[in-house]
């Protein structure tokens, strides 16, 4: 058993406690409360953490880990397409080393900033391999591209074939991702939502994103459409007419709910379908900021029931892959959010749109020992989260499932055994 003990503990995001402790043992929480309630924990290796704040594990409902060596490597001119263009152009050259140096370099990132949960999206398969050797907890989105209807059978047919040979455990968990409207056949959308039932898998896809993506779907103008005719990719096809969430919604697509990464730019009818469906929007707020777009949807939804979960794209538009840095952004730059809603966003809400709410996000007696210490710097904080949130503040400690994957201060070796 082991014993984490620090000044602070929130075992949800409005639940703080002082002079708290997690007690775990065979990865999942026995006690999580007020370290002077805690009895029979003898034979336990016990980490005092002082001044800090014991958390739920971060969840990173979106991201590339597969990009992560494309940092700084790729420059946004206003063009959405034009970048999509240096992005295949640098990969194009990968081998599949560099494929796999640049996947650890995003895991060992995002562990090493408490991160315990990625939702990862891999168009090669590499992913898994990595993802396997790895303790954090995953689910790996399998990226579909194909805009021709009349393959979108073979398509699937596929898919099912790749993901059939993968065994699903505790920790890793397998998702279908149609990429974008503007890659994917209507048809293709309404088998990967069928093939979501079936084999009652997660389903996402990026929705939303730009201006242009609308303007395409609308009136089958603007870059995307130069864009899809250089990849030969827009034969005959004649656009719905019809924005982008709407046209989701058109087609069956959010159904039982889905989740909708990035929806940018939003409709009042949109944002309605989005409610009555159950969906999740996840939101990258520091690559919203790469990309120059307005003011997120996000600001103007608190009245709405609508989960929202925090993503962070891929160092291809981000300076990391913290989610803690996601919600330092937003608690700085939105003096209106609430620290304990910001927060939410970054476990409980990603854990829902991954259908994990019953295992992590909280640290309750049951749940899997997903964990994130912060190191709040100040000696004396009159509010936690303005020291969880503060610019100096660090992950120092990452563990998920009650294995310590992340150990700055390697303050596990010296830890007293009782």
């Amino acid at each position: 058993m082991l014993l984490l003990k620090s000044r602070y503990l929130l075992k949800d995001p409005s639940t703080v406690i002082h002079d708290g402790a997690v007690l775990i043992d065979d990865g999942k929480v026995k006690f999580a409360g007020c370290a002077n309630d805690i009895s029979n924990h003898e034979s336990c290796q016990i980490i005092d953490l002082g001044n800090s704040a014991i958390v739920p594990g971060f969840v990173n409902t979106h991201t590339h880990l597969d990009l992560t060596h494309l940092h700084n490597f790729i420059k946004y001119n206003g063009d959405f397409t034009d970048w999509i263009r240096q992005l295949v152009n640098a990969k194009k050259e990968w081998t599949e080393s560099e494929y796999l140096s640049s996947i650890r370099s995003g895991i060992k990132s995002s562990l090493e900033s408490g991160t315990t949960t990625v939702a990862d999206i891999t168009r090669n398969g590499l992913a898994l391999e990595e993802l396997q050797k790895s303790n954090i907890r995953k689910t790996l989105f399998y990226e579909l591209i194909d805009f021709n209807p009349d393959s979108a059978e073979s398509t699937i047919d596929n898919f099912k074939n790749i993901i059939g040979n993968v065994k699903q455990n505790d920790l890793l968990s397998i998702g279908i991702f149609p990429h974008a409207p503007y890659t994917v056949s209507e048809e293709l959308y309404i088998s990967c939502k069928s093939v979501s039932k079936e084999l009652d898998i997660c389903i996402a896809t990026h929705i939303s994103e730009t201006i242009d993506e609308a303007n395409f779907l609308t009136r089958g103008a603007g870059n995307f459409v130069s864009l899809l005719r250089d990849f030969d990719m827009l034969n005959d096809w004649n656009p719905p007419g019809l924005r982008p969430v709407n046209y989701m919604n058109n087609i069956g697509f959010l159904e039982n709910g889905c989740i909708l990464v990035h929806c940018n730019y939003l409709t009042g009818e949109e944002v309605d379908h989005i409610e009555e469906s159950n969906s999740t929007i996840v939101f990258c707020p520091r690559s919203h900021k790469y990309f120059r777009h307005k003011d997120h949807p996000f600001y103007m939804l608190g009245n709405r029931n609508i989960n929202i979960a925090l993503g962070t794209d891929s160092l291809a538009s981000n300076d990391s892959l913290s989610i803690l840095d996601e919600m330092k952004y937003i608690y700085t730059q939105h003096k209106t959010s609430k620290p304990q809603d910001i927060l939410y966003m970054g476990t409980i809400a990603g854990a829902t749109a991954l259908r994990l709410d019953d295992k992590i996000g909280k640290l309750e007696e049951g749940y899997d020992a997903d964990i994130a210490v912060i190191d709040v710097k100040q000696e004396a904080v009159t509010n936690i989260y303005n020291g969880i949130f503060s610019q100096d503040s660090e992950c120092v400690l990452t563990v998920v499932s009650g294995a310590i994957c992340y150990d700055k201060h390697k303050v596990s070796k010296e830890a007293s055994v009782n």
